[in-house]
This record gives structure tokens, C-alpha cells and sequence, in this order.
């Protein structure tokens, strides 16, 4: 069974996405391209194949395990939200843990108050 949504996870979203951003950042320095000359049976005509990946290091493998991690949970907060079957209630989580928005401002969108909104995510989570 997969593991319960808290706010913690909800909340850690947004971080994680710019985490994801960062690492794809540090990782594109350390993707290298080659080509080399080869021949192939039966004709033994030379032509080129491209060779590319990451350099073998622990910093590299360790950056992209972080990176899988992190994608891991992107995708199960994203399934979570997208599972949300009331609209309203979907909206307010979109609003607040992908967007970034507060609680004033989501107030204000779903025609709510700040503490109404609130509670309502926080009685959503404890019944899920």
C-alpha cells in the first residue's frame, strides 16, 4: 500500500520540482557525446555511430537516483491531486501546493475565506 498523503509530502512539492530543475542542471555538464568509426559485417564500410551517456562516477549515479526519487514523488503527489474527485476541493490543492498560491488568494479564487480553505484541506487529509 502506498504511503498516506501529508501535508509534509504536499507541501514539499514545490521544493522537490526545483530540486528535480537543479540536478537536470548539474547532470547536463556531466552528459558527454562521441562518435566513432565502425564496420559492420558483411560490407566492412566504415561509418560513424554516435556514443553518448554520463561519465561514470558516483556523483553522477548518486545525483540521478536522487533525481528518480524526487520524480517518484513529483508523480505521486500529481496522482493524488489529480484522484481528488470534487473539483472544488481539486482546485484548492492545485492552487495551493503545485501554484503556490495563499490561502488569501485562494480564498479569494474559489470565493471562500483563507481559514475556510484551509480547514477544508486539512479535514480532506485527515479523512483520506
Amino acid at each position: 500500500m502506498a504511503d498516506p498523503m501529508t501535508m509534509s509530502r504536499l507541501k514539499a512539492y514545490r521544493r522537490n520540482v526545483s530540486a528535480i530543475e537543479d540536478i537536470k542542471a548539474e547532470l547536463s555538464g556531466k552528459y558527454v557525446a562521441d562518435s566513432i568509426s565502425v564496420c559492420t559485417p558483411p560490407s566492412y564500410t566504415p561509418h560513424s555511430t554516435r556514443i553518448d551517456g554520463f561519465l561514470p562516477s558516483g556523483d553522477t549515479l548518486s545525483l540521478l537516483c536522487e533525481q528518480a526519487r524526487l520524480e517518484r514523488e513529483q508523480r505521486s503527489v500529481e496522482e493524488f491531486i489529480k484522484g481528488i474527485e470534487d473539483r472544488q476541493m481539486r482546485k484548492i490543492f492545485v492552487l495551493r501546493f503545485v501554484k503556490g498560491f495563499t490561502w488569501i488568494q485562494i480564498g479569494h479564487k474559489v470565493g471562500g475565506t483563507a481559514d475556510g480553505c484551509r480547514m477544508a484541506v486539512k479535514r480532506f487529509l485527515q479523512n483520506a
